[in-house]
């Protein structure tokens, strides 16, 4: 599998496609943002270091962070059922659900790797009206969680492929640290405002398979 970048008229060989989920395939942290910020402000702490620290996170890592360790079980038990009823405002990202067709048209190995729990990357993307992979690599499934390494050379393993052989989609740089740590091959993707990977897409739109 060939994906040729359109603006920059790049090429990037792999055999198997690694996806980070909000902000890469589906666009969410706009909800996720206003609930987090809410729940800062009930626990009195500083919002903006809330939101600064968040981005690509798992709910569990954030909660542990920033509350006493008697009180972590009831915060992340709340702050996830809070996001899982929010899924339904969950949208797609440009050009996702044509590229993912054309993957499973293909029959090229994909995966979605993700800080959320598995429940929360099942409703997000059945709001957003994409396709659920085969594999999955979620919140439940690491010891840690990005810009550790292990979720995505999980996903690889389970695809029985090389990371080294792997195209990562990512947008935080939490999981972009991930991504590099790991070995794979990185492809950045939004409005970043520097971004770190010479292969940089704003959506879905501006890559084709080759």
């Amino acid at each position: 599998m060939k994906i040729y970048l359109q603006q920059t008229q790049q090429q990037i060989e792999a055999k198997a496609i690694l996806f980070d989920l909000d902000g890469t395939l589906v666009r969410s942290t706009g909800r996720i943002e206003s609930i987090l910020s809410d729940w800062a402000t009930e626990q009195n702490l500083v919002v903006q270091e809330v939101l600064d620290y968040c981005h690509g996170k798992r709910t569990i890592d954030i909660v542990r962070h920033f509350i006493a360790d008697e009180w972590v079980d009831q915060n992340y038990h709340e702050l996830t059922a809070q996001f899982v009823q929010a899924s339904s405002d969950t949208s797609a990202i440009q050009g996702s659900l044509k590229f993912l067709e054309l993957l499973n048209q293909h029959q090229i190995p994909w995966a979605v790797v993700s800080s959320s729990e598995r429940v929360l990357i099942e409703a997000r993307l059945k709001a957003a009206g994409l396709p659920l992979p085969q594999v999955m690599v979620s919140a439940e499934n690491v010891e840690k969680g990005k810009p550790d390494p292990t979720g995505y050379l999980l996903g690889a393993q389970l695809l029985n492929t090389a990371i080294a052989d792997c195209i990562v989609f990512e947008d935080a740089p939490s999981g972009i640290l991930a991504a590099q740590n790991a070995g794979a091959q990185l492809i950045t993707i939004g409005s970043l405002d520097q971004p770190v990977s010479d292969l940089h897409i704003e959506h879905y739109e501006q890559i084709s398979l080759i």
